[in-house]
């Protein structure tokens, strides 16, 4: 599959296990975006505020805040960082929580195990989409 993405696209990754965050981080970058790893939604947002981010991959669980909060937080930010799409990850695979996020502001929401080729091909029509809304 083809994706040309722009040159200067930012992806942030919000994933407390650096182990999953390194394989998203190695196979955004073979896609050839700049990737940036928060550890926490806190440092998500510390990111969030000093880089031009194009999309967010959230994992739901994490420690000081986690990802639905993240969310919540985004979707309050004034445009257009507060419409930045956001992939929510999560291995979690209960429907209230799924429809919870949702309804906060996610985008996408997807279960692990996750194919990271599924994920860079979600990650695209989100971006595609945010792109054709302008």
């Amino acid at each position: 599959m083809s994706r040309l993405w722009p040159e200067s696209t930012k992806v942030l990754v919000v994933e407390d296990d650096p182990a999953t965050a390194r394989i998203i981080q190695a196979r955004l970058e073979m896609e050839g975006l700049q990737v940036f790893v928060a550890f926490n939604g806190t440092e998500g947002l510390e990111i969030l505020h000093r880089e031009a981010i194009d999309l967010i991959t959230t994992d739901l669980m994490m420690p000081a805040m986690n990802g639905f909060r993240l969310v919540q937080e985004v979707r309050d930010l004034p445009p257009p960082k507060g419409r930045i799409p956001i992939l929510l990850i999560s291995s979690n695979q209960n429907e209230q929580d799924m429809v919870r996020c949702l309804a906060a502001g996610a985008d996408d929401y997807v279960t692990k195990p996750i194919s990271v080729q599924v994920l860079v091909e979600r990650l695209w029509r989100l971006f595609e989409r945010s792109r054709r809304a302008g």
